[in-house]
């Protein structure tokens, strides 16, 4: 009975720690499990083709088909929308890029970036649940006229909630599948999504009689467009930023460089600003047909099955939908859970793995009621909509304090290391240079912020600088890390590059070199020499 448990559980739930088969006590603790070390060479995987696969996931979705609403609504064109659109876009790669290099270099993911720098120490569900009952209803016209038997204060519907459950079920094991096995679905799941998202611009193309662009809501000044501009490049870098920063996460699986670098710089632009075009153009025809503005593509589903609930309609939904529905399921592991996972992991490594972590957060993100969010326009909103805000600064700083206090040098064995033995413990585990940037870096778009969330009068220059929160955020906090870090140097100069060895306890330093070529495979580090090596395993 228990070797048939052993065979057919998954190897998360046969032991209460998050410890890998075959690890002794003295390679376990309380900083360091499977998903946290290094990666080894076996399981660096991921090709071009698999990044392809994750910017597809990450880029071609909801989120990036509705970037042109609030433009437009704010005086922009269309032309001069995508062009911003563009721009961020490019700005998004460059960040991934910069924030991948630790995962290329040293395979490590974004939480020991963030280690290194400040110290040792979703309602994404809810679409794809509308995707589900778009599915449904395009199947069942039973389903389409279902009563809602749910009170109006429960902010959803019957079928609804139906659809949601269906796509718990659906999505929850995905959270089984270890990250760096993704990249043999991504790909896939890519060719659905884009035949949805093109086959909805053609539908709505030539249903209308040919292209319409909508055109700005107001007229403005040459000057308050060339803030608009600016606006649209920092709403949606501020966006994207939160896919770049946590490259490592997933370049820690590359197999080789030039598979991620060239994702990350080609993919990223492309795939965001075609979507945000294909997405303008269709909702402006669709504004021509019907009179009104349906930015968000299921919610455009489920317009056209209740006003045209014919064969052809239902057909054309059903595959959308279906469509619609993988997208979720793809952005919701790439984007939320697998980031979630990864961060818990190493918070609590004795515990918490990654799929433990991606679980604990999928509990928790369905037990909130997603919908609520969706369907209630408010200061929860503004918050998520003012996410760049807060991590805008993060990435500055860590990519100042990747690229140019350390020079790329990392001692990858003090990572794991919680004690001031270890060059990254600063004070008390905590690096106060990295704090105080990015408290002086997110200080000037604050008063903004609050603004925007409980609608306060205040003197206009303070709403432009939350308006403009990425180019503060960003390059306020690199250079202020910068600056203070000249004056006052981290632990641990100079800085020499410092890996884990492939002879089992030793460290091999300096002389390592970047580990991988343009195209070459990555050498091998084996992972049970990169556990017994972490500094003597000491324990706490």
């Amino acid at each position: 009975m228990t070797s048939f448990i052993e065979k057919n559980i998954h190897p998360t739930f046969l032991s209460w720690e998050a410890k890998e088969e075959g690890q002794d006590e003295k390679s376990f603790n309380r900083w360091a499990n499977k998903d946290v070390i290094p990666t080894p060479a076996h399981e660096r995987n991921y090709t071009g083709r698999g990044y392809f696969g994750f910017w597809v996931a990450a880029a071609v979705n909801t989120s990036a088909w509705t970037l042109g609403s609030s433009n437009l609504a704010a005086g922009l064109t269309a032309a001069e929308t995508i062009g911003m659109v563009l721009v961020a876009s490019v700005l998004t790669g460059i960040i991934a890029f910069l924030c991948g290099e630790p995962g290329i270099k040293y395979h490590v993911g974004f939480p020991m970036m963030s280690r290194a720098g400040f110290g040792i120490f979703g309602i994404q569900a809810y679409w794809g649940g509308l995707a589900v009952t778009v599915i449904l209803a395009s199947i069942f016209p039973t389903f389409e006229h279902m009563k809602n038997t749910l009170p109006e204060s429960a902010d959803i519907t019957t079928q609804e909630l139906i659809g949601f459950i269906i796509y718990i079920v659906v999505f929850t094991p995905l959270m089984l599948v270890h990250p760096r096995r993704f990249h043999k679905y991504l790909f896939y799941i890519f060719g659905g999504v884009l035949a949805t998202m093109v086959g909805l611009f053609i539908w709505a193309v030539s249903a209308n009689g040919g292209a319409s662009v909508m055109p700005p809501s107001v007229s403005i000044s040459s000057t308050e467009r060339s803030f608009l501009m600016l606006r649209c490049v920092s709403s949606v870098a501020g966006a994207w930023t939160g896919s770049g920063i946590r490259q490592a996460d997933w370049t820690r699986y590359a197999k080789t460089r030039r598979a991620a670098v060239l994702n990350q710089m080609i993919t990223v632009p492309l795939t965001i600003t075609i979507t945000a075009m294909l997405g303008t153009f269709a909702t402006s025809a669709v504004t021509n047909m019907y009179g009104q503005a349906i930015w968000q593509p299921i919610t455009l589903l489920q317009f056209l099955l209740r006003n045209n609930y014919n064969a052809s309609t239902r057909a054309g939904c059903f595959f959308a939908g279906l469509g619609f529905f993988l997208s979720q399921l793809s952005v919701n592991v790439v984007q939320n859970s697998v980031a979630a996972g990864m961060d818990l992991a190493s918070l609590a490594p004795r515990w918490v793995d990654v799929t433990r972590g991606s679980l604990i957060m999928c509990l928790i993100g369905y037990v909130i009621n997603p919908w609520r969010f969706v369907k209630a326009p408010g200061t929860f909103i503004t918050v998520l909509n003012s996410f760049g805000m807060f991590i805008s600064p993060l990435a500055g700083i860590n990519v100042v304090d990747f690229w140019l206090v350390r020079s790329r040098q990392w001692k990858v064995p003090d990572l794991y290391v919680g004690d001031n033995s270890s060059i990254y413990w600063y004070f008390m585990g905590l690096n106060w240079r990295a704090f105080f940037s990015w408290t002086m870096a997110i200080w000037p778009s604050f008063p903004g912020f609050l603004v925007a969330v409980g609608g306060a009068e205040l003197a206009g220059g303070w709403l432009k600088c939350f308006q403009l929160s990425w180019f503060i955020g960003f390059l306020g906090a690199g250079l202020i890390h910068y600056c203070v870090s000249l004056v006052f140097p981290p632990p641990g100069k100079p800085y020499v590059h410092e890996r884990f060895g492939n002879e089992g306890g030793i460290l091999s330093l300096d002389g390592v070199s970047d580990a991988a070529s343009e195209s070459e495979p990555f050498h091998d580090v084996e992972k049970a020499n990169i556990v017994g090596s972490i500094k003597g395993s000491r324990q706490e």
